[in-house]
């Protein structure tokens, strides 16, 4: 679990997407940045339109093929979070659990505690994976599921995102650059071939289906119960500013420069 003991009781779902990577990307940092003014303990559920996430720490320019992706309107967001860079679009569900951060869990137990969630929902569907430590589940050798974190002071946040009917082609072209093993500075994405459920198994699930078995998984893994929520006004107030100031920028997004 994301704490790292149980927490029994309640916590709010958000079942909440914005048609925006960017406004999706602030409200990942405004969750977190809400735990100090008391919100409750977080699952969110989401979805993206067309886009590339970046790592906090990562250069655009050597992970993402920038002139394909605007040749196809894909915007190019960078996350408060490390790790590597990803492909979103409608076929990929995002998954995201903030609560208050347990004392003495390690980063490699925070991982894989968390990365049960999604292994749990793969058993249900009868899908045989793997946990590849720190971040990854697969599926016969190829990444199904990727995961990225924060442990702070007085927080623990994981969001994870599940391949499941999203374009492969256009997730291996536009991320062409990752794959190359020049040296940088910056964080190099490590690049693992991918899957979808779909294409794993070679039938058709449902994104609502799915949603639904997750947060059942949740719910068991967690031994909590989810009860629909809302954002708070300051919470909207907050993921606006973060949006406005920050995550609608170019600076921050192509170049790591925000606060």
């Amino acid at each position: 679990m994301v704490s790292g003991a149980k927490m029994s009781g309640k916590w709010r779902l958000l079942d909440l997407s914005y048609a925006s990577v960017f406004q999706n990307l602030a409200l990942e940092e405004g969750l977190v940045r809400s735990r100090s003014s008391g919100s409750p303990p977080t699952v969110r559920i989401w979805v993206d339109p067309p886009a590339v996430v970046v790592g906090r720490f990562q250069a655009v320019s050597a992970e993402v093929d920038v002139a394909l992706c605007q040749q196809n309107n894909i915007p190019i967001g960078r996350r408060f979070t490390g790790g590597g860079a990803v492909f979103h679009d409608e076929g990929n569900l995002n998954f995201t659990v903030v609560t208050p951060r347990q004392r003495g869990i390690s980063l490699a137990e925070f991982y894989k505690t968390n990365c049960a969630v999604i292994s749990n929902l793969l058993d249900h569907l009868g899908v045989k994976s793997s946990y590849v430590p720190p971040n990854s589940i697969e599926i016969s050798g190829k990444k199904v599921s990727g995961s990225a974190g924060a442990l702070g002071r007085e927080f623990a946040l994981w969001h994870a995102s599940l391949l499941i009917s999203t374009d492969e082609q256009m997730l291996k072209d536009v991320l062409q650059p990752s794959r190359a093993g020049r040296a940088t500075k910056f964080i190099r994405s490590k690049w693992q071939p991918v899957v979808t459920l779909e294409s794993a198994l070679g039938r058709h699930f449902d994104i609502e289906d799915i949603k639904r078995r997750l947060i059942d998984s949740c719910q068991t893994c967690f031994g909590v119960e989810l009860e629909n929520g809302e954002l708070s006004p300051d919470e909207q107030r907050l993921m606006e500013s973060l949006y406005d100031r920050k995550y609608s920028s170019s600076e921050w997004n192509l170049h790591g420069f925000g606060t």
